[in-house]
């Protein structure tokens, strides 16, 4: 596979998709007029998002997101319950439904090994990989950092989509540039 050309921090892009699954739909009812305007003065119209938007504004908006729907709790709970709403709100996008609906019918396993490519969908950055250490054990990397939790929620949401049980992901190693998670299940009952 023909590796994408490298993307300075500044320019980073996510695609709408992702923006709208999170403030539109993974949200639901819960953008107050107080998170509204927040994210409005980091460049995000809620009512509107734009085909693609900045990540380093993208994580400012995130930060502000976890501080605005679960106050008190600690950050890394907040980012992971946070993922999992996105990916619950990204399954009620046009792309996200077929994505989501592909994922499922390739079950767990091989969904991770897919999952470098699903990735570097919603972006115009992320490159990655994954590797199998035992049946229900792999390592994904990825070109990036985000919050600790988040990736961690990201992953574990898609494992239970597809039909794997009690998914645990956890953070191996991290940089700016580079971090590398490792993924277990359980198979489904």
């Amino acid at each position: 596979m023909k590796a994408r050309p490298l993307v300075k921090l500044e320019d980073r892009l996510i695609y709408t998709e992702v923006v709208e699954g999170l403030v539109r739909h993974g949200l639901g009812g819960q953008v107050s007029p107080r998170l509204r305007e927040r994210l409005r003065h980091l460049g995000l119209d809620v009512d509107r998002p734009p085909p693609a938007f900045p990540v380093l504004a993208w994580q400012k908006c995130l930060h502000v997101i976890v501080e605005e729907t679960f106050p008190g709790m600690p950050r890394e709970e907040g980012f992971r319950r946070l993922a999992h709403r996105h990916v619950q709100g990204y399954g009620q996008t046009l792309i996200g439904k077929a994505t989501l609906r592909v994922l499922r019918l390739l079950g767990p396993r091989r969904m991770v090994l897919r999952l470098p490519k699903v990735l570097s969908s919603t972006d115009n950055y992320t490159e990655g990989s994954a590797e199998e250490r035992g049946p229900m054990e792999y390592t994904v990397s990825i070109n990036s950092k985000q919050p600790l939790g988040y990736v961690e929620g990201l992953f574990e949401s898609v494992l239970l989509a597809c039909g794997a049980a009690r998914p645990r992901v956890t953070l191996l190693e991290g940089s700016e540039e580079h971090s590398t998670f490792l993924l277990t299940w359980s198979e489904a009952p």
